[in-house]
């Protein structure tokens, strides 16, 4: 079953044609990988996914609903959360405190109440307090969790931002290119995360150049190409196909045109 639907959705700017006529589907509790060259259109479907544009035509479903219209902090109150290429932490908080924040979508108190620190305030503070804990522990992320996030190596800042994510309690995570930055050693690790995340019953789209790392976690390849859906598949058939090939490694040059 289907959690996410993206039906011929198009998106230009300007005379580029970002993404034109992409159809495909997520499959729920499934890793979807989601390739292409630069310029492919990834990243603006995500950001067409998360609410960040409109789409000029097509539409996105999530779990049977339209997204259309819907500001981003309703998207994620819906079970969609999202992860960015430049990591997008708040540097002078700690990093307890940065995971604390993405659970805020899913807290009820409200101002006055967490003011005046009512008993129900102080026993949801300490639920978000301990649900951050240990989606902390969860990332790898070892250390003083009181510590600035500023402090923590690169490849911390990554396991910091995708720990945020999942405090909101997605069912669908999408990362785009976590493993950007990242040594072998820390990239291996993230592939043992992401896996643990589907398996956590969290459905994954990955946005990845690393192709090692998007073919031994995926369950699904959707491969762009200049805007357009140009192959999808099990991660067996995306690497044996010439289209892709050819989208990668560039078209032979014919007999004669040498």
């Amino acid at each position: 079953m289907a959690i996410l639907s993206v039906e011929s959705l198009s998106k230009s700017f300007g005379g580029v044609q970002a993404l034109q006529d992409v159809t495909f589907c997520v499959e729920t509790g499934h890793i979807c990988g989601l390739i292409g060259p630069n310029g492919a259109g990834k990243t603006t479907l995500f950001n067409l996914i998360t609410g960040f544009y409109a789409p000029d035509s097509g539409a996105v479903h999530y779990r049977g609903r339209t997204l259309q219209g819907l500001p981003s902090h309703r998207i994620v109150g819906l079970g969609i959360t999202r992860t960015f290429q430049n990591v997008e932490l708040f540097s002078s908080m700690s990093v307890l405190g940065n995971v604390m924040v993405g659970r805020h979508v899913r807290t009820r108190c409200g101002f006055f109440r967490a003011i005046l620190k009512t008993r129900g305030a102080r026993a949801e503070e300490a639920e978000t307090r301990n649900a951050a804990l240990e989606l902390i522990r969860f990332a790898g992320l070892k250390g003083d969790p009181e510590a600035p996030a500023a402090d923590l190596p690169f490849g911390w800042q990554r396991l910091l931002e995708i720990a945020r994510a999942l405090a909101s309690e997605p069912s669908l995570l999408l990362l785009d290119e976590p493993a950007a930055g990242l040594n072998a050693v820390e990239t291996a690790a993230l592939g043992d995360l992401i896996t643990k995340i589907r398996d956590r019953g969290v459905t994954v789209l990955l946005v990845e150049h690393d192709m090692s790392l998007t073919m031994r976690v995926s369950d699904r390849v959707v491969v762009l190409d200049q805007g357009r859906l140009l192959a999808q598949g099990a991660p067996r058939e995306i690497q044996s196909d010439p289209e892709v090939m050819a989208a990668y490694l560039g078209r032979p040059k014919e007999a004669g045109n040498a």
